[in-house]
């Protein structure tokens, strides 16, 4: 594959017609890349191809960069550094789908984590700092560091993209305790209603320590949602549990036994919410083991500092 590399005009650059990915200039990801573009300019160079419009005149097609250049032209750069390639259409056509099929977008936690490491090897570093590296706001890094405060397991949820960033945002609000009785709400509920409900129980946590008092503890609750689409048509066009169903509620008529339907798409049926409690009982299980881990290396670690400074004021008094 030939290629030249060159700094052209970005007047003489156009968007190849056929592009498989807009550009969304509202987006966050969009915005971030052309504030990074705006402090360190374009670092990686434009691939493009020579062309002639039906007039004549020499310009350079775009095969990959369109957000790079979309950037450039925004904030009014005058010349853009690419490659020139010499690509057929067919060529551009391929790079362009290689291109997308192989572009990984980086996990929030495992994100989050390279952040931790950098504030880690420089203690100076502010969140201020931290935002403009990254060009982010400072709000934005204290959300992302706050997913560290998530259990494991629940970060690894959070990863596969079962919780969205907005319900994982409120979530690690919680005692780690606590985060495992609205782990389902988590992946169910749309934010606006699972941020209320979590300011809610992180209020009633914040005044029970403020009076000196236990706060109620929260107990497990099954909570709609809809199953998937495909299972709904299975079920619809190959009954295999409308019986079974009708028979928990124990069905009579056409309304109860509707009623019974509407509750299995809602996964509130018995066997949906059997299986939901013993999720919930699972977590709750592995982090009360995992409380108690800490609690017995804390006290071990306590417990060896009291004994080496005893051992000191021994040694000290020369006993």
């Amino acid at each position: 594959m030939a290629s030249d590399l060159r700094n052209v005009a970005t007047s003489a650059i156009r968007e190849n017609p056929v592009a498989l990915r807009s550009v969304d200039r509202e987006g966050d990801k969009y915005i971030s890349l052309r504030d990074a573009i705006g402090r360190m300019g374009i670092l990686n160079p434009i691939n493009v191809r020579e062309k002639k419009d039906t007039d004549g005149v020499t310009y350079f097609e775009i095969c990959d960069g369109l957000h790079r250049y979309s950037c450039a032209k925004d904030l009014g750069l005058e010349s853009l550094p690419v490659n020139v390639l010499s690509f057929n259409d067919a060529q551009v056509l391929e790079a362009q789908v290689l291109g997308n099929l192989c572009r990984i977008d980086t996990k929030p936690v495992e994100y989050t984590k390279q952040l931790q490491r950098i504030f880690s090897g420089n203690p100076t570093l502010t969140l201020a700092d931290m935002a403009e590296k990254v060009c982010q706001s400072p709000a934005w890094v204290n959300q992302r560091l706050g997913l560290l405060k998530l259990d494991e397991g629940i970060q690894a949820l959070v990863d596969d993209g079962k919780i969205n960033l907005s319900n994982a945002y409120a979530l690690a609000k919680l005692p780690k305790e606590e985060q495992v009785n609205f782990v389902d709400a988590a992946i169910t509920m749309v934010p606006a209603e699972f941020v209320a409900n979590v300011n809610k129980r992180v209020k009633e946590l914040r005044d029970a320590s403020r009076t000196g008092r236990e706060a109620t503890e929260a107990k497990f609750e099954p909570v709609a949602h809809l199953r998937k689409l495909s299972e709904m048509k299975a079920e619809l066009d190959s009954p295999t549990v409308a019986a079974a169903v009708c028979a928990q509620f124990g069905a009579k008529k056409a309304t109860e036994g509707f009623a019974a339907g509407i509750a299995w798409v809602l996964s509130l049926d018995q066997d949906s919410i059997q299986a939901a409690k013993a999720k919930y009982d699972a977590r709750a299980a592995k982090l009360a083991d995992e409380k108690r881990k800490r609690d017995i290396e804390r006290a071990d670690k306590k417990a060896t500092e009291a004994a080496e400074a005893a051992a000191k004021v021994k040694e000290a008094a020369g006993v």
